[in-house]
């Protein structure tokens, strides 16, 4: 029976994973610092190992994992909100690279078999405080496996998860139902979205696909400001949508990537849903033979305009 050791294991995506893993069977171990959220979603739950601990302390995350031995690490643990992180740069650093950091040298030290970290889309070419701290933590990770033996490391960005805690989608739909008007960034805004599902599904592949010193990327579609509010519109039901433009907070991007330009000459298809970015300096003998011949993953290269299709996306997701 494999271990798993899951930091920031209360979130959205840290919930739905160990979900996902419990139906394998495996021991769980959750480690965050927010001991409220460990009694509410897991105080009843006998099956899973709960620690109260920050990613900021290496000797507690170094005793966790020698204690229990984990064969594999998911390191989901970070400052995430965009705005937030332009203002309090200080401590993004030490949560998402100097924790991170943390996260890779515990796992080395005690023998882990594969440590994956959870990134992000904003990593890609990072023009905020965020980004570039995820951009960095990527770096730490493939940099901890060129010089490991056993222990392999390694990266996945995904996209805006629809419904997950912060989401705009469900946000607009409540402030819709009150009659309330919607914020909304810009029109000519694009993000890629994806369900909650595909998101740990995403994760789990690059788990066990995983060779060392990767960054897997998820083959996921992008939509317009427009054609996402037309979806909202049809699910809620109604002819028109106020909305006021609020204009662009601190750090945000018209346009997300994915997949940098400068990074196809190292990409390679995984699967029809998976790319994945080969480590410019690695001691791996990587098996991907498919070089991906497509366009980098930005977002006003890979719109998708189908409000049907969104909207049972949407619907998927809010129901997951």
């Amino acid at each position: 029976m494999k271990t798993i050791f899951i930091t920031g294991g209360t979130g959205s995506l840290g919930r739905s994973l160990i979900r996902k893993i419990k139906k394998l069977g495996w021991r769980i171990v959750i480690y965050s610092r927010d001991e409220g959220k460990q009694a509410l979603y897991f105080g009843s739950d006998k099956d899973i190992v709960r620690i109260i601990g920050d990613i900021r302390d290496l000797e507690k995350l170094k005793t966790s994992m020698l204690l229990h031995k984990p064969d594999y690490v998911i390191h989901t643990a970070a400052l995430k909100r965009v705005d937030d992180m332009e203002f309090f740069p200080d401590e993004c650093v030490k949560t998402n690279i100097n924790g991170s950091n943390n996260v890779a040298t515990a796992s080395l030290l005690s023998g882990v078999e594969k440590c994956i970290l959870i990134s992000t889309d904003k990593a890609c070419q990072p023009v905020n405080v965020y980004g570039s701290s995820k951009f960095i933590a990527e770096r730490i990770f493939t940099n901890f496996d060129y010089n490991s033996r056993a222990t392999k490391f390694a990266s996945v960005r995904y996209g805006n998860v629809i419904a997950s805690r912060g989401s705009f989608i469900p946000l607009w739909m409540g402030l819709i139902d009150d009659n309330k008007s919607i914020k909304v960034t810009s029109m000519e805004c694009s993000r890629f979205l994806f369900t909650l599902e595909d998101a740990v599904d995403t994760v789990m592949n690059s788990l066990f696909t995983m060779q060392g010193g990767e960054v897997f990327i998820p083959k996921i579609n992008s939509f317009s400001m427009a054609t996402i509010i037309d979806s909202v519109k049809k699910i809620v039901d109604v002819e028109k949508i106020e909305y006021e433009i609020t204009g662009m907070r601190p750090g945000e991007k018209i346009h997300e990537d994915m997949l940098a330009q400068t990074e196809l000459p190292f990409t390679y298809e995984v699967d029809s849903k998976l790319l994945v970015v080969l480590p410019q300096y690695t001691r791996r003998d990587h098996k991907y033979k498919t070089k991906y011949r497509g366009p980098h993953f930005n977002t006003s290269l890979h719109l998708n305009s189908d409000s049907d299709f969104l909207t049972v996306l949407i619907k998927k997701g809010l129901k997951n």
